[in-house]
């Protein structure tokens, strides 16, 4: 299991934000919110996912 800082975005503004821990970063996105995602195709409201060991950052989108 990984820790992830859960960001769900509008835009480039952060509206909020919550640590998760989790065994993808996909999984984390849903935890937080609730909600399924996809990866991210440009939508407005969306989650950044950052894993805390490494830095990498995945963006999501919700279904």
């Amino acid at each position: 299991m990984q820790s992830y800082n859960v960001e769900v975005m509008s835009g480039d503004v952060v509206t909020s934000h919550q640590v998760a821990i989790a065994e993808t970063p996909a999984k984390a996105a849903t935890a937080v919110t609730g909600r399924a995602v996809h990866d991210w195709r440009q939508e407005m409201l969306w989650v950044r996912v950052t894993n805390q060991a490494d830095r990498v950052v995945y963006k999501f989108a919700f279904r």
